[in-house]
């Protein structure tokens, strides 16, 4: 575990009640006519939903309210975009903080979110990857892990489950609530009231109880023990063991050790009263019997990360602990499962019992994350070739890498336009040897859909379950291997009973389950095998089918589906509908229902309104059915901490309290208030030095050309780099930082340009980062060819944008305005490593930093690092803005000075970031005797100079400008870097 334990929080109690304030009671902020919904969804900002959750973390009836309220306005686009700019926070909680809670709000509020956007999801469950793999039994390389928790470890893996679950159960009521929509029965604000509450119900129910939450804990627990474990189970013995040989590491001994097959998971105890010595993940291993072995009965299974060498006693004990493993592993992550030997040939005909768009949500689910990580593998598999044939060996790994039908590059939000990977394109791959690692840039052939579909919208299209009749569902599992409905029960557990429809529920008003009442979480303490259901997936889709179908709703729905009772074929198979056809996963910007209000008036069944109709009205009332169904489901109730506030309104005029915006597009340059742009002619003189004489545009050109590329507008290339061997989730948390304040700096109006670049960490040893297009590192640029070696930088620009121009002007205003941004975040993140190769400049004279390996004090060298100044500035960078005290330089100065300002009166989100990602943390800068424990926030507090009155910042902010400029460490560093690594000065 990492050593930033301290759940303290430096949040004054004055800002938490204002960020209540500022969400729930300040109207003014609102304009006239919006009703009370839109109002408060355009009001909500998720870094100060973030800060409540976190300030009031000891307080679980306010997270609830807090998570319920999110949810609701979840289908905004707004907020939407915050849930997932804020998702880092959000998994991080979820993970460290619930495990202590006496409820699983946060992680309930994660599956409606992740029932709403397939890449949502995804992106969770690389997240809860990582954290995976931070606390397992052994690191990839086979050592005994630092890190290892079973705590976090076991909770790890029911998140996963969890998650899971929602994604290939899917939501099959919302078929039902679009029929009734479209029929007129719902009107559209009672249709999205419902789809929310279903959602919220289906991720109820699929979270166990939190005294499950640690049943978890306690089967892995007996699991070790052996105490309620026989070797007739099927799951559990006795087999010799070591592990693979692996390229570092020596020959290992066999060893007899007690193996467990549970939770997908293969468990490796030293007995079975003893200790847990390694875990291994069963999804898409690979378990093989290789004929030409010397060892008697002997079998493998490795994945990614691990190889087991494994023998039996004989070959019946070898066939059966093959098929068990067969069989976890290619259920590949579907629901938890604990075969009997008689049941381990059903196995393989798990997926063919899931209706059509449950098998298409697993493959598609299952299908991008191997895309993704065969991306990674291209990279980890290079790293260990001889350097000179690695250039000749990544086109042909690139080529033999499956593209799934529906692939797509994850680097981008819910909100994103949707671009399909078509193919990649290997002959324009680049690799980048290092001694410990070779990325590999990669080039695809993408396309968009002609309505610029966004992801969500897209994904939905695709998967979503509206698009699928309850005919349709029933044939699927009818067109199976024919088994009696009840078999599936003990191979495939279904979440629990949520058998009745949204007809019966409306009609009868179902409560929850007894099994998962709050009274019993607070009370009874069960194993997770006595929570598990009874009721198959089968056998609850028909018994959902039925109910539905004997509901009014369901008979209204049936009218509807065959009008003239005429028979009906339920074996054509309609074409994938489009997303307008399914509907928008967004809430329609004329919609503006609102559940908690007492809206009674009835809505008469039958009626003949349209939902064109019902769009067109604002005003419609909710249906008392719809009030009935949503009361039904789980509410919270307003915590004291809101019921107990000062009503009376109150204004904060402080720049801390001012909304801050999740933009668009992370990586559009136009980002930066940047309203200089340099000539066409400079442009072409500039990528002779950047590009290599071909920049991106010409190379999309020759690429078209080249590989005969359709003519449509809507087919582009694209690139992202593919990296192992590193974590880049510290990196993912800096640039999230790099991101905020460049947000900050905006909203003030402030010329301050940053670039964030997207970063994906998709395990603890793996990731992709969007490429930065036209530019090169300020080493690659000094060892272009004809650069000017004697005059350097300012010599550079006086070549490409000429001597007194127009064009020189914008491209050192260009340079002026990067520099003062990256010098303002390089000193509040205590950024080092900042030497030649982790800073680039594009076309436009613009500087951009990338590698965050080393962030919030952290240095190479620790203690011994010669960066000591508060920033990299250097002679060369002032002379670019002709020379030290110049007009540009002091313009340069108040730039900085003004950033600092505004950072300052933006400390408090900034510092509860950092708290938040400090906790437990795992991270290099918030861990050890170095930076553990609070030193890292005491340090960024320190930086932001909050003890400092506030007429003494900009003399202090000065000073830090005087003491960087042409710092000897910084010289002292770039001449290291130099003679160890070869880079330019």
């Amino acid at each position: 575990m990492g050593s930033g334990q301290s759940a303290s929080s430096s949040l004054s109690a004055e800002y938490r009640e204002s960020l209540l304030t500022s969400v729930f009671l300040d109207d003014e902020q609102f304009e006239p006519g919006q009703s009370r919904s839109r109002r408060k969804a355009k009001a909500i900002d998720m870094e100060k939903m973030t800060m409540i959750i976190w300030s009031f973390r000891e307080q679980p009836e306010m997270v609830s309210f807090i998570s319920n309220f999110l949810a609701k306005y979840s289908g905004e686009k707004l907020v939407f975009d915050g849930i997932e700019f804020y998702l880092p926070q959000l998994a991080h909680m979820i993970i460290h903080l619930e495990v202590d809670w006496p409820s699983t709000t946060l992680e309930q509020f994660a599956l409606v979110i992740s029932q709403h956007s397939l890449h949502f999801a995804l992106q969770f469950n690389w997240i809860l990857v990582c954290a995976l793999q931070d606390y397992q039994p052994e690191t990839s390389g086979g050592e005994v892990n630092p890190t290892y928790n079973e705590l976090f470890y076991t909770r790890c893996i029911k998140l996963l489950q969890n998650m899971e679950r929602c994604v290939v159960y899917g939501t099959p009521r919302a078929s039902e609530l679009r029929k009734l929509y479209e029929m007129g029965e719902i009107s559209r604000e009672e249709f999205e009231a419902m789809e929310l509450a279903d959602r919220r119900f289906n991720a109820f129910q699929i979270v166990d109880s939190p005294s499950n939450k640690a049943g978890l804990n306690m089967e892995v627990e007996a699991l070790g023990t052996g105490s309620d474990i026989e070797f007739g189970s099927g799951n559990s013995g006795w087999l010799m063991y070591k592990r693979g040989k692996r390229r570092k590491y020596r020959r290992k001994p066999w060893k007899r050790r007690f193996f467990v097959v549970a939770e997908r998971m293969l468990f490796c105890f030293d007995k079975p009263h003893g200790t847990l010595r390694r875990a291994m993940p069963l999804e898409s291993a690979i378990i093989e019997e290789p004929h030409d072995s010397k060892h008697p009965f002997y079998f493998e299974v490795h994945n990614q990360n691990y190889q087991f060498l494994m023998r039996g006693n004989n070959a019946s004990e070898v066939k059966k602990w093959v098929g068990l493993l067969e069989q976890n592993a290619k259920t590949a992550a579907l629901f938890s499962m604990a075969l009997s030997p008689s049941n381990t040939h059903q196995g393989q005909s798990l997926v063919s019992h899931l209706s059509p768009q449950q098998r298409a949500r697993y493959q598609f689910f299952k299908g991008e994350r191997d895309f993704v990580r065969s991306l990674c593998e291209i990279a980890e598999e290079l790293r260990f070739e001889p350097r000179e044939e690695r250039k000749a060996l990544a086109p042909q790994l690139i080529a033999e890498t499956p593209i799934p039908p529906c692939a797509y590059i994850p680097m981008i939000k819910s909100t994103d336009k949707w671009l399909r990977v078509l193919r990649m394109l290997p002959n324009e791959a680049r690799v980048f040897s290092t001694k410990e690692r070779c990325p590999v840039l990669m080039c695809f052939e993408m396309q968009f859909e002609d309505d610029e579909t966004d992801v969500a919208n897209y994904l939905h299209s695709q998967y979503g379950d509206e698009g699928v009749n309850d005919d349709e569902m029933s044939e699927s599992f009818d067109a199976g291997d024919g088994a009696a409905p009840n078999t599936q029960s003990d191979r495939f557990p279904s979440p629990p009973n949520t058998s009745s429809s949204l007809g019966e529920a409306l009609k009868q008003k179902q409560t929850l389950p007894a099994s998962i009442t709050a009274g019993q979480a607070q009370g009874e303490r069960k194993s997770i095998s006595s929570m598990r259901p009874t009721m198959g997936l089968k056998q609850f889709s028909r018994n959902l089918s039925t109910a539905f179908a004997n509901s009014p709703m369901g008979r209204i729905a049936n009218k509807s589906k065959n009008p003239s009772n005429k028979s009906y074929d339920t074996r054509k198979r309609p074409t994938s509908p489009t997303h307008s056809q399914r509907g928008n996963v967004w809430k329609d910007e004329k919609s503006e229902f609102s559940y908690e209000e007492n809206d009674t008036t009835n809505s008469s069944a039958g009626s003949n309104k349209s939902p064109t109709r019902d769009r067109k009205n604002s005003k419609t009332k909710m249906n008392v059915r719809v009030q009935k169904f949503i009361k039904d489901m789980p509410q919270v109730s307003m915590p004291k901490a809101l019921k107990n506030m000062n009503h009376k309104k109150k204004k904060f005029n402080s720049p801390e309290y001012r909304k801050v915006k999740i933009y668009k597009s992370q990586s559009d340059a136009s980002t930066g208030i940047d309203t200089s742009e340099v000539s066409l002619d400079s442009l072409n003189r500039a990528k002779r030095f950047v590009c290599g004489g071909e920049n991106w545009s010409d190379k999309c050109v020759r690429l078209r050309e080249t590989n005969a590329m359709p003519e449509e507008r809507n087919v582009v290339v694209n690139a992202v780099i593919a990296k192992s061997n590193d974590d880049v989730r510290q990196e993912v948390f800096v640039m999230q930082m790099i991101h905020y304040y460049q947000s900050v700096w905006k909203d003030e109006g402030m010329p301050i340009f940053l670039k964030p670049y997207k970063i994906l960490s998709t395990s603890k040893e793996t990731g992709l980062i969007e490429l930065l297009k036209d530019a090169t590192s300020i080493d690659g640029l000094k060892k272009s060819d004809n650069y000017p070696t004697e005059l350097g930088l300012r010599g550079y620009f006086e070549i490409v944008y000429g001597k007194s121009t127009q064009d020189f002007l914008k491209a050192q205003n260009n340079f002026m305005h990067s520099l003062a941004g990256y010098s303002l975040v390089s000193y509040l993140l205590g950024l080092k490593d900042r030497h030649n190769g982790n800073i680039m400049i594009n076309t436009r004279g613009q500087l951009i930093h990338i590698d965050f390996g080393f962030a919030f004090g952290m240095a190479p060298g620790h203690e011994w690092s010669m960066e000591r100044a508060p920033f990299k500035f250097t002679k060369e960078y002032a002379d670019v803005m002709d020379g030290y005290g110049s007009a540009k330089y002091l313009e340069f100065e108040k730039l900085f000075v003004q950033g600092f300002k505004a950072a300052r009166a933006s400390s408090q989100v900034a510092l509860g970031l950092v708290e938040i990602m400090m906790y437990r943390s795992n991270y290099p800068c918030f861990t050890g005797v170095r930076y553990g424990g609070n030193i890292a926030l005491t340090r960024f507090k320190d930086r932001l100079m909050l003890h400092v009155p506030d007429d003494q910042v900009e003399k202090r902010a000065k000073a830090l400008v005087k003491l960087s400029y042409d710092h000897w460490g910084t010289r002292y560093y770039d001449e290291f870097q130099k003679m160890t690594n070869g880079l330019a000065v």
